[in-house]
């Protein structure tokens, strides 16, 4: 139930949705709106929808308030007739979740819609940024208005207000780039190592979200063998000729490059096992879809093993945004509540985000697991 702030100035008066809802639409809604009109209410919805998990027991929403265990029970009974949470008997005790379905109709109507004109703009200045990436490793740093060198949009002195890349030698085990196109190496611009957390297993199909030239993409092909497969995605032309010629170079015959934004994955539902994505859901202006699409083209019981800059709560978006720039890596990130709560409503469950290093005052290299419920 969030939608991502941008650095631009508020606006008081923004629409509310990107369509207007109808009068059957709205009187659907007012049930549901209603059951969160308390404060007590939506404090236990956000206690659901934050916690470790995705579910969270009686006992334990009894204990964040000074309240009885029958008045907690109460709210809980009003949420779940409303249909925006679900519960489940085990034993002696009650588990509580959140519907995704559901938190999504309301999201749609709660969350201002994106100014398109910022969102376009931001998006342009990624795809510049790292199309001058690509076009200096192939020997074209004349062709675009990129970084000033290929070490990274993040690195010191492209951005003052940005990420501090880490390099390939040391975000990857020893030997384990050994062999890769250089180029492949040069353009790496991640964070973390996501396929230190994804566990890939041989025959399993992986989807790198912004796969830039191609470095995860195949170190992936390489763990899960000719038996299975490696897609990336990626929006920028310049960033898909060099993950192309890599991967030519490389020999890598169970790879597929493909030509998207990562809020609109062009692969079908359920094709993949795995989503991987290292430092570029930050760059999104529209996580809740990124997170939603990730979620569609896994097949049940799929997981995700990211590596992205986190935020820690007491962050706010305006506080992000004042720290770095968007195309930093800095303006653009969730705090960890934020994250947590998003793949939740996405409908993931066992979600963990886990800090691995500060980036920046408040900021932090993360992993972050979920899985998708085998059901």
């Amino acid at each position: 139930m969030f939608k991502q702030d941008l650095p631009v100035a508020e606006e008081c008066c923004a629409p509310l949705a990107s369509e207007p809802l109808s009068d059957a639409g709205a009187a659907d809604l007012v049930p549901l709106f209603k059951a969160v009109a308390d404060p007590v209410r939506l404090r236990l919805l956000s206690l659901i929808a934050c916690h470790e998990g995705g579910e969270s027991c009686v006992c334990e929403l009894t204990d964040a308030f000074d309240m009885t265990g029958p008045a907690v029970s109460y709210h809980l009974r009003i949420l779940r007739e409303a249909g925006l949470i679900s519960s489940e008997r085990r034993g002696t005790w009650v588990y509580y979740r959140v519907n995704p379905p559901v938190m999504a109709r309301m999201s749609a109507v709660l969350v201002p819609a994106l100014d398109q004109d910022a969102g376009a703009g931001l998006r342009e200045q990624v795809r510049s940024r790292y199309a001058g990436v690509a076009l200096t490793v192939l020997g074209n740093p004349d062709g675009g208005d990129g970084c000033c060198d290929a070490s990274g949009c993040c690195a010191p002195g492209s951005d003052p207000g940005a990420l501090t890349d880490e390099s390939a030698a040391t975000l990857y085990p020893d030997g384990e780039t050994d062999g890769l196109p250089q180029d492949a190496v040069t353009a790496s611009l991640g964070c973390g190592n996501p396929l230190a957390v994804a566990e890939l297993r041989d025959g399993e199909r992986v989807l790198d979200l912004g796969s830039g030239g191609g470095i995860d993409v195949l170190l992936s092909a390489r763990r899960v063998g000719p038996s299975g497969h490696a897609y990336g995605v990626d929006m920028t032309e310049e960033m898909l000729a060099l993950a192309r010629a890599n991967a030519q170079q490389a020999g890598a015959g169970n790879v597929t490059f493909l030509k998207g934004q990562i809020e609109a994955v062009p692969l079908p539902d359920a094709s993949v096992d795995v989503v991987i994505s290292n430092c570029v859901i930050n760059l999104s202006t529209d996580k809740p879809a990124v997170l939603a699409e990730m979620f569609r083209v896994l097949v049940p019981g799929g997981r995700i093993g990211i590596s992205d800059v986190v935020a820690e709560d007491h962050l706010s978006a305006t506080d992000r945004a004042a720290a770095g720039s968007y195309v930093g890596c800095i303006a653009g990130a969730l705090s960890k509540s934020e994250y947590l709560a998003g793949l939740a409503a996405a409908g993931f469950t066992g979600a963990e985000v886990t800090f691995t290093r500060e980036a920046a005052p408040g900021m932090h290299s993360a992993i972050v697991r979920a899985v998708k419920p085998s059901g």
